[in-house]
Protein backbone atom coordinates (compact mmCIF):
# COMPACT_ATOMS: atom_id res chain seq x y z
CA UNK A 1 0.00 0.00 0.00
CA UNK A 2 1.74 3.53 -0.76
CA UNK A 3 2.41 5.61 1.81
CA UNK A 4 2.76 9.47 0.76
CA UNK A 5 4.22 10.09 4.19
CA UNK A 6 6.97 7.60 3.98
CA UNK A 7 10.73 8.55 3.54
CA UNK A 8 12.00 8.30 0.24
CA UNK A 9 13.97 4.60 0.19
CA UNK A 10 16.14 4.58 -2.12
CA UNK A 11 16.57 0.22 -1.96
CA UNK A 12 19.09 -1.95 -2.92
CA UNK A 13 21.25 -3.28 -5.23
CA UNK A 14 20.56 -6.89 -5.99
CA UNK A 15 20.41 -9.84 -8.95
CA UNK A 16 16.94 -10.01 -8.95
CA UNK A 17 16.35 -5.95 -9.65
CA UNK A 18 17.77 -3.05 -11.92
CA UNK A 19 17.68 0.47 -11.11
CA UNK A 20 15.05 2.20 -12.27
CA UNK A 21 13.83 5.96 -12.00
CA UNK A 22 10.45 6.02 -10.06
CA UNK A 23 9.01 9.09 -7.97
CA UNK A 24 8.29 9.97 -4.35
CA UNK A 25 6.02 12.39 -2.55
CA UNK A 26 8.12 14.68 -0.85
CA UNK A 27 6.18 16.27 2.18
CA UNK A 28 8.48 18.94 2.79
CA UNK A 29 7.90 20.60 -0.75
CA UNK A 30 4.45 19.19 -1.41
CA UNK A 31 5.20 17.46 -4.70
CA UNK A 32 6.75 14.44 -6.22
CA UNK A 33 10.07 14.03 -7.73
CA UNK A 34 12.18 11.41 -9.29
CA UNK A 35 14.81 8.96 -7.85
CA UNK A 36 16.86 6.00 -8.66
CA UNK A 37 15.62 2.67 -7.04
CA UNK A 38 18.29 0.75 -6.76
CA UNK A 39 16.26 -2.32 -7.72
CA UNK A 40 15.14 -4.51 -4.41
CA UNK A 41 13.69 -3.66 -1.43
CA UNK A 42 11.73 -0.58 -2.06
CA UNK A 43 9.83 1.81 -0.02
CA UNK A 44 6.32 2.65 0.15
CA UNK A 45 6.52 5.95 -1.33
CA UNK A 46 7.32 4.93 -4.40
CA UNK A 47 5.38 5.62 -7.84
CA UNK A 48 6.27 4.46 -11.38
CA UNK A 49 5.76 7.99 -13.02
CA UNK A 50 5.26 11.42 -12.01
CA UNK A 51 1.43 11.57 -12.95
CA UNK A 52 0.67 8.11 -10.48
CA UNK A 53 2.20 9.84 -7.52
CA UNK A 54 0.47 13.06 -7.58
CA UNK A 55 -3.15 11.34 -7.82
CA UNK A 56 -2.12 9.55 -4.91
CA UNK A 57 -0.59 12.04 -3.01
CA UNK A 58 -0.95 15.66 -3.86
CA UNK A 59 -4.52 16.89 -3.76
CA UNK A 60 -5.66 19.06 -6.13
CA UNK A 61 -6.34 21.90 -4.41
CA UNK A 62 -3.20 21.93 -2.72
CA UNK A 63 -1.26 25.13 -3.41
CA UNK A 64 1.47 26.73 -1.68
CA UNK A 65 4.57 29.56 -2.62
CA UNK A 66 8.05 28.34 -3.98
CA UNK A 67 9.79 26.32 -1.94
CA UNK A 68 6.75 25.66 0.15
CA UNK A 69 7.13 29.14 2.17
CA UNK A 70 4.46 30.59 4.04
CA UNK A 71 1.45 32.06 2.29
CA UNK A 72 1.19 35.68 3.52
CA UNK A 73 -2.29 36.77 1.73
CA UNK A 74 -4.85 36.04 -0.82
CA UNK A 75 -4.73 38.33 -4.50
CA UNK A 76 -6.39 38.37 -7.73
CA UNK A 77 -3.92 36.95 -10.19
CA UNK A 78 -5.74 38.79 -13.38
CA UNK A 79 -4.93 41.78 -11.87
CA UNK A 80 -1.47 42.13 -12.58
CA UNK A 81 -0.38 41.29 -8.90
CA UNK A 82 -1.27 44.56 -7.59
CA UNK A 83 -3.40 43.32 -4.60
CA UNK A 84 -0.07 42.29 -2.86
CA UNK A 85 1.86 44.44 -0.71
CA UNK A 86 5.14 46.09 -1.07
CA UNK A 87 7.67 42.90 -1.55
CA UNK A 88 5.08 40.41 -2.26
CA UNK A 89 4.15 38.75 -5.31
CA UNK A 90 0.80 37.68 -6.69
CA UNK A 91 0.91 33.64 -7.92
CA UNK A 92 -1.58 31.95 -9.64
CA UNK A 93 -2.53 29.02 -7.49
CA UNK A 94 -5.29 27.84 -9.42
CA UNK A 95 -8.74 29.15 -8.59
CA UNK A 96 -7.03 31.51 -5.86
CA UNK A 97 -4.02 34.16 -6.19
CA UNK A 98 -1.30 33.93 -3.10
CA UNK A 99 0.62 36.72 -1.96
CA UNK A 100 4.20 35.12 -1.98
CA UNK A 101 7.71 36.85 -0.67
CA UNK A 102 8.96 38.28 -4.12
CA UNK A 103 12.63 36.91 -3.58
CA UNK A 104 11.67 33.90 -2.18
CA UNK A 105 9.20 33.47 -5.00
CA UNK A 106 11.53 34.64 -7.98
CA UNK A 107 15.09 32.13 -6.53
CA UNK A 108 12.51 29.87 -7.00
CA UNK A 109 11.39 30.60 -10.21
CA UNK A 110 14.76 30.01 -11.58
CA UNK A 111 15.73 27.03 -9.82
CA UNK A 112 12.63 25.30 -11.85
CA UNK A 113 13.77 26.87 -15.03
CA UNK A 114 17.49 25.75 -14.56
CA UNK A 115 20.32 27.20 -16.79
CA UNK A 116 23.74 25.34 -17.35
CA UNK A 117 27.35 26.71 -17.43
CA UNK A 118 28.10 23.90 -19.71
CA UNK A 119 25.60 21.79 -22.08
CA UNK A 120 21.67 22.08 -21.52
CA UNK A 121 19.29 21.03 -18.93
CA UNK A 122 18.01 17.07 -19.18
CA UNK A 123 14.31 17.41 -20.01
CA UNK A 124 11.58 14.78 -19.64
CA UNK A 125 8.64 14.32 -21.75
CA UNK A 126 5.15 15.38 -19.88
CA UNK A 127 1.53 15.44 -21.13
CA UNK A 128 2.38 19.29 -21.47
CA UNK A 129 5.39 18.68 -24.20
CA UNK A 130 9.01 18.45 -22.70
CA UNK A 131 10.03 20.15 -19.32
CA UNK A 132 13.34 19.67 -16.94
CA UNK A 133 14.22 17.41 -14.94
CA UNK A 134 13.99 18.54 -11.35
CA UNK A 135 14.61 16.17 -8.59
CA UNK A 136 15.28 17.19 -4.99
CA UNK A 137 18.46 16.54 -3.77
CA UNK A 138 21.57 15.33 -5.94
CA UNK A 139 21.91 12.50 -3.46
CA UNK A 140 18.94 10.67 -5.18
CA UNK A 141 21.02 9.88 -8.25
CA UNK A 142 17.86 10.63 -10.31
CA UNK A 143 20.23 12.25 -13.54
CA UNK A 144 21.05 10.18 -16.29
CA UNK A 145 24.43 8.53 -16.06
CA UNK A 146 25.65 10.61 -18.93
CA UNK A 147 24.66 13.88 -17.15
CA UNK A 148 25.87 16.21 -14.05
CA UNK A 149 23.11 16.89 -11.54
CA UNK A 150 23.68 19.92 -9.93
CA UNK A 151 22.33 21.05 -6.48
CA UNK A 152 20.48 24.15 -6.12
CA UNK A 153 18.31 25.46 -2.30
CA UNK A 154 15.43 23.98 -2.95
CA UNK A 155 16.00 21.77 -5.56
CA UNK A 156 18.47 19.50 -7.86
CA UNK A 157 18.43 19.87 -12.24
CA UNK A 158 20.63 17.91 -14.46
CA UNK A 159 22.73 19.49 -17.07
CA UNK A 160 23.72 17.32 -20.26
Amino acid sequence: MPSCDSPVKLGKTCTTGKPVVKWYYDTKMLYCYPYKYLGCDEGSNSFATQDECFSMCKPADQVSCGGNTDILGNCSPHDGGDSCPAGQICVNGGNIGLCCDKKIQEAWDLEQSPKCKQGSPVQISVWYGKTPLIGRNCSHRFCPDDSKCIQGKWTAHCCK
